[in-house]
């Protein structure tokens, strides 16, 4: 027969285990609020679409019809002239990849594929810098900005190179 006093430790038992789930999970609530301001205060990274980049442009700097117009021409000579050099791009990586399969790879060969590679790497970052003057010489002071920060993030998240992170074994010697 159960008595009173066990009721009651049960009923102790249940309080505790209510009270500790509410407590989880407005600790859980909590900090997903702080992560989501915490987010929003870092600024969004923008993201460039690689498709339909003029209507990107036009909502991101809310430009005019005029303004759409010389876009979708510097978007369109851009893509075109970027296409050919990036093809190239990918055949070099091709031809290199096939040189250092050789059973004896040609380091000449692959040196002349290396700079052929610097050299339209280069093309390919001058081609985006006219194509980022010319949509400057579009906008308006307020659109430059804007402009300058859509490409600056861009240029960020592009250009950073994912490192392996510092793990086990690691020593703090000096490598090179």
């Amino acid at each position: 027969m159960v008595t009173r006093n066990t009721y009651r430790i049960l009923i102790w038992v249940i309080v505790i285990l209510v009270a500790t789930n509410l407590s989880m999970g407005l600790s859980f609530w909590y900090h997903k609020q702080q992560d989501k301001k915490a987010a929003e205060s870092v600024g969004e990274e923008v993201v460039m679409p690689s498709e339909q980049r003029t209507r990107f442009f036009r909502d991101q700097l809310n430009l005019s019809m005029e303004q759409v117009n010389d876009f979708r021409d510097l978007n369109r000579d851009y893509n075109r002239n970027a296409r050919k050099v990036t093809d190239q791009l990918e055949n070099l990586r091709i031809q290199m990849v096939d040189e250092m399969s050789n059973d004896e790879p040609s380091e000449t060969v692959l040196d002349e594929i290396s700079n052929k590679i610097g050299d339209l790497h280069a093309e390919l970052k001058h081609l985006t810098i006219d194509y980022y003057l010319g949509m400057k010489q579009v906008c308006d002071s307020s659109q430059q900005e804007k402009l300058e920060e859509i490409f600056l993030t861009v240029s960020k998240s592009k250009e950073d190179v994912e490192l392996p992170r510092r793990g086990r074994g690691f020593r703090g010697r000096n490598l090179n």
